[in-house]
């Protein structure tokens, strides 16, 4: 008996010690990870300004508006990831059949290859693995980036996973900000060098965050998207849609027009009763956009069917004009007024089924062309010291737990 007591003390001690070995060895690394982040300079924002209003719809076509979503996801890893009820032959059928002229799946840190040979075809992912649910879509991907901060991000680790994803992507879209208050509308003040800003996902809408990147004078323009796991379910299809103006579904002309702008987000309410059925039956009667100039100072917006409501909003997400009841709608531009976009409200078929159009905005600018904020630079001393005083820090700490594990197990 004693015999075998001391087999099983020593085959416990030795257990503790392996896993005190791997927790030892998993907060090392993670805070290596977090040491190499460098540290940035951010400026202080500012509005759009200038004498001239850019409008990123100034070539739209009202007969080449395209249905496009470019985030949703099909099972993977065995179906441990959420998506396990997609099959890629499921989307497509689906898809085409609400009439979708493009659509991408951008499966979590995986290239999804089923719709390779479609003329539309955009590889895509979803990039993040973070509890706080910091995710970016990236569109156009070249490869997949598997370098993330998983366990919190301040604003110095977003402004480095951005810079890291646009090398690869022909567009970085920072994905459901509000989801988790992955990002605050705070971050969004400082935050460049991204594209769109996914202020609608059927999950949450982040029209704060999408505000405050407009009012700090940076050009984030919209990203609607379904984000669907599972596209049985009529509460995950057609519910938040990205129409792109664009003469044509081929991949390089779909992502520039994106790219500049030259689309609108959707949103469609969930209704009892809905069905797939009854969704692709009734989303081919949706509005659409016929009109968006400029002239004068002043913004005019038509649409296909009588709208509810016109609201135009401003600086710091602010009301500056609503028109009621009309198909078309118009709002002078105070010479001090950075940008305006705009929401067009729909009643629905069924009532709660109401739809929204949300344009991107016609903002301030001198030159001949806009010329994006710059992003921020690395600033070299701080991120010095910080990996100086870091790596002193972490060193002392390894030396610690070593000592600590020999004093420990030495006594047995």
């Amino acid at each position: 008996m004693h015999k075998l007591l001391t087999l099983l003390s020593k085959g416990i001690i030795f257990l503790v010690k392996g896993v005190s070995l791997v927790i030892s060895a998993i907060l090392i690394i993670v805070l290596v990870l977090y040491l190499s982040a460098p540290i940035y300079k951010f400026t202080e924002p500012a509005p759009f300004k200038g004498e001239k209003i850019w409008n990123p719809y100034a070539s739209m076509d009202s007969s080449n508006w395209h249905k496009a979503n470019f985030h949703m996801h099909t099972r993977m890893a065995g179906g441990l990831t959420d998506g396990r009820s997609n099959t890629g032959g499921a989307i497509v059928k689906t898809y085409t059949a609400l009439g979708y002229g493009v659509f991408s799946i951008s499966d979590y840190m995986r290239i999804n290859t089923t719709l390779i040979t479609k003329p539309f075809y955009i590889p895509a992912y979803e990039h993040g693995y973070g509890i706080k649910k910091n995710h970016q879509v990236c569109i156009g991907a070249q490869s997949v980036s598997f370098l993330d901060y998983p366990f919190g991000q301040t604003l110095q680790h977003k402004q480095h996973i951005i810079n890291v994803l646009k090398k690869h992507n022909d567009i970085v879209a920072i994905a459901h900000p509000e989801f988790r208050k992955g990002y605050s509308p705070e971050d969004f003040k400082y935050l460049r060098n991204y594209d769109l800003l996914e202020a609608l996902n059927h999950y949450r809408f982040s029209l704060k965050q999408w505000d405050a990147a407009l009012s700090s004078g940076y050009p984030a323009y919209i990203l609607a998207s379904d984000d669907a796991h599972d596209v049985n379910k009529p509460g995950e299809v057609a519910r938040c849609i990205t129409f792109i103006n664009s003469p044509s579904v081929e991949a390089t002309i779909i992502l520039s027009n994106l790219k500049a702008g030259n689309a609108y987000g959707v949103s469609v309410g969930k209704y009892e009763g809905q069905t797939v059925d009854s969704t692709i039956k009734n989303i081919h009667k949706l509005p659409i956009v016929s009109n968006v100039t400029v002239k004068n100072d002043s913004l005019f917006v038509s649409v296909t069917s009588n709208a509810l409501a016109f609201r135009f909003i401003g600086q710091n997400g602010k009301l500056k004009g609503k028109v009621l009841n009309r198909s078309k709608a118009s709002i002078a531009i105070n010479k001090n007024e950075p940008y305006i976009r705009t929401e067009i409200l729909f009643k629905g078929i069924h009532g709660a089924d109401s739809v929204t159009i949300y344009l991107n905005p016609v903002y301030r600018f001198t030159g001949i062309t806009p010329v994006r904020p710059v992003g921020p630079i690395v600033n070299v001393a701080s991120t010095l010291v910080y990996r100086l005083i870091g790596f002193g820090m972490l060193f002392s700490l390894v030396i610690s737990i070593f000592v600590f594990r020999r004093r420990i197990f030495k006594r047995f």
